[in-house]
């Protein structure tokens, strides 16, 4: 699993079930969050914005981020179609949650 400099998974996955719309997923949260941290932290290697844990010279794309995610769920979960729909529309609003967590942490800069 990689990992990103300074993370706190655990503290980033709390912020999210606070902060994301979670209401048709709410009994997943405590399980579906952490895995949230995961796949992005995935992401950001597989892309090359992380490299060692730390900032690399990679491009992020949202839409790509997105996708590469749904399906690192979707193997992880194995939801049936209408869970994966929910997935989905959880992971158009992940980013922004996302980013204001690493923001507050000190892990990204404007």
């Amino acid at each position: 699993m990689a990992e990103m400099l300074g993370l706190d998974k655990q503290a980033a996955a709390q912020y999210l079930i606070k902060k994301l719309p979670l209401k048709k997923l709410s009994s997943e949260a405590p399980f579906l969050c952490p895995a949230l941290v995961d796949a992005a932290v995935d992401y950001l290697h597989a892309c090359g914005a992380l490299s060692e844990g730390d900032s690399g010279e990679g491009e992020f794309d949202e839409d790509e981020a997105v996708e590469f995610m749904l399906d690192q769920l979707c193997e992880r979960f194995d939801p049936d179609d209408q869970k994966a729909l929910q997935y989905a529309e959880l992971l158009n609003n992940f980013w922004p949650v996302f980013d204001d967590f690493l923001l507050i942490s000190g892990l990204l800069s404007l």
